[in-house]
């Protein structure tokens, strides 16, 4: 088993630090999955409210090395600590020349980072960072799989995130909960009910990927926890292409971020009783 890659584009250090800095405000405990050509990390026990971030190895990565287990199971799951992770990568934010991550075992297994900084003499100064992992035996490799996608009763595009965020941000501090609705025609609807009165935004003539024919004209909508909505409005850091809103119906929020074809992130966020 086997594991090493190294990145020199600035832009690429920066996705990835941003990338693992956000899981890093999601949890302490994170899987990351490596395959020959993606790199996932993922968060959730519960199968229902968790994330998946696929981030394609070959845009990241100027060189990329990888054994699996097995031939035929060509892939390494690693549980690590995404704040232990996050905090290492900081110094990629000081003009970092390059950097490498490889799998290594000091007493126990490792990534370890090499991260080369600039420096004032001919020689480039070196970074080390240790973050320790648990390497997850194939027994419970089901348990990391990417999650099933079910079919959503309503698939609309998201306005940009940074007006959302701006709405939320005020909303949140009204109340816990927030309903996201949607219809065939296009409109958006933010809404969050309090005891003195309701406070709604629409967005208006958004593309609609999919909505199922049971729904008719009338607004499929999902109640959910604003802090959760919020904290995912943070990715809008990477600058995706787009974000579909994936509704069914009171039962859960699939919100799909995507970047070119080069990441893919899924956050799901399970609905509220009211």
């Amino acid at each position: 088993m086997k594991f090493r890659c190294r990145m020199v584009d600035v832009i690429a250090m920066r996705d990835f630090t941003n990338i693992v800095n956000i899981i890093s405000r999601l949890t302490k405990q994170c899987t990351l999955r490596l395959t020959p050509n993606v790199v996932s990390f993922s968060v959730g026990h519960d199968r229902v409210s968790m994330v998946w971030a696929e981030l394609n190895q070959s845009h990241f990565f100027s060189e990329y090395v990888m054994n699996g287990v097995t031939e035929e199971q060509n892939e390494i799951y690693l549980e690590l600590d995404a704040t232990m992770l996050a905090r290492s990568l900081g110094s990629l934010r000081m003009t970092a020349k390059s950097v490498k991550i490889k799998l290594t075992n000091k007493r126990q297994p490792c990534l370890t980072l090499e991260i080369e900084l600039p420096s004032l003499s001919i020689e480039s100064r070196q970074c080390l960072h240790d973050v320790p992992v648990r390497v997850i035996p194939r027994r419970e490799w089901a348990e990391h799989q990417a999650p099933n996608i079910p079919e959503f009763d309503i698939s609309v595009d998201m306005p940009q995130l940074k007006h959302v965020r701006n709405i939320v941000e005020r909303m949140k501090n009204m109340s816990p909960r927030l309903t996201l609705c949607a219809d065939k025609s296009g409109v958006f609807v933010l809404r969050i009910d309090t005891d003195s009165a309701t406070v709604s935004t629409y967005f208006q003539d958004l593309q609609v990927w999919s909505c199922s024919q049971e729904n008719g004209d009338e607004k499929v909508s999902a109640t959910v926890d604003i802090k959760k909505f919020f904290m995912f409005l943070a990715w809008d850091v990477v600058h995706p292409d787009g974000v579909k809103c994936n509704i069914l119906r009171d039962r859960m929020l699939n919100l799909y971020l995507h970047l070119s074809d080069y990441l893919k992130i899924h956050y799901f966020i399970p609905a509220m009783t009211i």
